[in-house]
């Protein structure tokens, strides 16, 4: 049976694919080798590094839903993108806490200036995964602009903005953490304008009508693209490879076979930004002393990623049920 792919993405959908970058994030950071102090053999083949590789596609994920489900309702007011980021630092910052407190356990003192940096993302001594609370801000203050502007643009202007972008990220380069910051958002920029673009024009040009082994194919296509390099030249490759990605995957998910797994990757988008906070304390350098051999025990990669996983997810469940109660209780 062949059906065409969907004309846009609804709510479910993006929860769906953020569920998918939370699964790409666990991987990605279980298989980094540096987190281990003992790395096992098994991390330096080359197949578990492009694994390593492909894991970064969350980050992309992140950005597209973001953007996506921005762009879907014109002349949002500023308001909205100021009570977006408070509540995500408003979760962050409490765990944060957390964190911090588990680090001075391990007997990691904390220090003002990197306890200062962690807030936002300039530093990652006590969240592995926290470079991403600076970009959301830089974000969700930039996307009313972009989505302007890429309203009623022609696809030649949103391409020359890509390559501005990218030439611009090309030519920054510095150790300095703020030039860095600086070089990261351009980089991943292009990601939120085909993000707003795609979400305001729609995929209704691709007219094929695909089987399921034409989307597992292009599927396995776009995988193996994932696995190489996130960087040409300054191009962020996410910008062409995420679109796809969840374009493809949204009409997988939507066959009937299929039907269990979708509504299990909501459940998972739901807890996605706990998840994404809680797993880093296995391997984060304040806190991982005190974790990560309670993961490793297995000594097996499949079994030590089901560890972070499984934990992660049942401490998310009980933080955003407390959440919950917490705003029925004010």
């Amino acid at each position: 049976m062949r059906q065409p792919l969907p004309v846009s993405l609804n709510r479910d959908d993006s929860t769906a694919l953020k569920g998918i970058a939370i699964l790409l994030m666990i991987m990605h950071h279980v298989l980094i080798k540096d987190y281990y102090v003992k790395p096992d053999a098994v991390l330096s083949n080359i197949v578990i590094l492009r694994l390593m590789v492909l894991g970064k596609v969350c980050v992309g994920l992140f950005m597209f839903v973001t953007a996506y489900g921005y762009a879907l309702k014109p002349h949002r007011p500023i308001r909205y993108s100021l009570s977006h980021i408070w509540r995500l630092l408003a979760r962050y910052w409490a765990l944060l806490l957390v964190f911090v407190a588990l680090g001075a356990l391990a007997g990691n003192k904390p220090q003002l200036k990197t306890v200062l940096l962690n807030l936002f993302g300039f530093s990652s001594a006590y969240s592995c995964a926290n470079w991403y609370i600076y970009f959301y801000i830089y974000a969700m203050l930039a996307l009313p602009l972009i989505s302007r502007l890429v309203n009623g643009l022609h696809i030649w202007a949103v391409l020359l903005s890509v390559a501005v972008c990218a030439v611009a990220s090309f030519l920054i380069k510095s150790d300095d953490i703020w030039l860095k910051a600086v070089r990261e958002c351009l980089f991943y920029t292009p990601v939120l304008v085909i993000g707003c673009f795609m979400a305001k024009t729609g995929w209704g040009f691709i007219k094929h009508r695909f089987s399921t082994i034409e989307l597992i194919l292009a599927m396995a296509v776009l995988l193996a693209a994932g696995c190489m390099s996130r960087d040409i030249y300054g191009f962020c490759t996410f910008t062409v490879i995420v679109p796809a990605m969840a374009l493809v995957a949204v009409a997988l998910l939507q066959q009937r076979q299929l039907s269990n797994m979708r509504a299990a990757l909501i459940k998972l988008g739901r807890l996605s930004l706990y998840m994404w906070f809680v797993h880093a304390v296995f391997f984060s350098s304040m806190t991982r002393s005190m974790f990560q051999q309670s993961s490793l025990w297995p000594k097996n990669i499949l079994l030590v990623y089901l560890v972070v996983f499984c934990s992660s997810l049942v401490v998310s469940a009980l933080l955003m049920q407390a959440e919950k109660a917490l705003i029925r209780k004010n």
